[in-house]
């Protein structure tokens, strides 16, 4: 039980993390560590500490985060969209993309010799395996997948641990990659700094005068609801016929059509309500790194943390090794690192937090490819540890 259980006093709580990570980022020593980081460790700090229950299971506080205040942030983002400076970052974040599935891949083989999970779980082992294949190049729902037709989702202690060690994972990954950029721009053998693209990723100056105040807040603000609202009927309706399109890739495509509406440009507000919506979302993707589910998972979870621990390593090593030969943009590396791990709604929080706007669409469009991808990979991981 944690101190705070109310859906309502939950997000109050998650609404203070937010304003305390943002006052953090400002003083002078907080600068270098930045409010994305600050807020993930606070939501982690709030979870572990049993003052707000963990994320990971959801929730009526947390879900209404997942299901409506992410998408919304992305089509605000998306809104002052530069295509120009998207289109340059597309083909490198595509190369590091597929790369980083590689890696993944890669991971799987060389974590099943060095961790003793194969002995651990034996007849298991060739499902989860696939099941953190599909997860790492797609997303939950590749993971769900495999779990699902491999009857993993049935053994609920196995699926309970390797649940737990996936959410505490990405969470730490995310952290890793929002250190990434300034940590290899420093060795000077990566691409350009993020600095030297400012021209072409700052917003164009208003086609009129701001729109700001309530005014500026509320017609954005309704804007994004009513998209979420119409992608979330649009996928629904589409799933009827057949056609399994993700609600993300549908309101990136309203934001992209709203965007050339002579005078959105005036809705200056729309910027920092995507921030503050992003930072809400990276908050509550601290409170789903459970330790002490981890622990409590014995053995099992030990194993499975160090297996996935070998893997993103291995996924880490080959996107920075084929980021130095290509001279990527570290930002991009880790962007489409994150769309790898953690799918495009962590890609696009991670490309907030750096303030790389110009990245947000990329990385959406890669998790969004990594979903139609993980599945395949997953399945097929799954069918050739097991000899079939």
């Amino acid at each position: 039980m944690a101190l705070i259980e109310g859906p309502l006093a939950i997000l109050a709580v998650l609404l203070a993390a937010v304003a305390a990570a943002e006052a953090l980022a400002r003083l002078r020593w907080g600068r270098s560590i930045g409010a994305a980081n600050f807020v993930i460790l606070i939501g982690a700090g709030l979870a572990n500490l049993r003052i707000i229950p963990p994320a990971g299971g959801g929730g009526p506080a947390y879900d209404p985060i997942f299901a409506v205040v992410t998408p919304a942030a992305i089509f605000l983002i998306l809104l002052e969209a530069n295509l120009r400076a998207i289109r340059r970052a597309g083909g490198m974040m595509l190369a590091m993309f597929l790369i980083g599935a590689g890696g993944v891949t890669l991971g799987v083989v060389i974590a099943s010799q060095v961790t003793p999970i194969r002995s651990l779980l034996g007849a298991d082992f060739p499902s989860l395996a696939g099941m953190y294949a599909g997860t790492y190049i797609g997303g939950s729902a590749n993971f769900n997948a495999v779990a699902l037709d491999t009857g993993v989702i049935r053994e609920t202690g196995v699926y309970a641990a390797a649940v737990v060690v996936d959410n505490v994972m990405t969470t730490i990954w995310m952290l890793a990659t929002l250190a990434m950029p300034a940590a290899l721009l420093a060795t000077g053998r990566f691409g350009a700094p993020a600095a030297r693209r400012a021209r072409d990723v700052a917003p164009h100056s208003p086609s009129g005068p701001a729109i700001t105040g309530v005014l500026g807040l509320a017609i954005p603000a309704a804007m994004a609801v009513t998209a979420v609202a119409v992608s979330d009927a649009a996928s629904e309706a589409l799933g009827h016929l057949g056609l399994a399109i993700p609600g993300a890739l549908i309101v990136t495509t309203l934001a992209l059509i709203v965007a050339q509406i002579p005078g959105v440009d005036r809705l200056v507000e729309a910027k920092p309500l995507s921030l503050f919506a992003a930072f809400l979302f990276l908050a509550v993707v601290g409170a789903s790194a459970d330790v002490s589910a981890l622990v409590q998972a014995g053995r099992l979870g030990l194993t499975l943390l160090a297996f996935v621990a070998v893997l993103i390593a291995v996924h880490g090593v080959v996107i920075v090794a084929a980021g130095w030969l290509l001279r990527a943009d570290p930002a991009v590396m880790a962007v489409a690192s994150n769309a790898n791990i953690g799918g495009g709604t962590t890609s696009f929080a991670l490309a907030e937090g750096l303030g790389r706007d110009d990245l947000v669409l990329p990385g959406i469009l890669m998790g969004s490819l990594g979903s139609a991808l993980g599945s395949y990979v997953g399945f097929a991981t799954v069918a050739v540890l097991s000899g079939g």
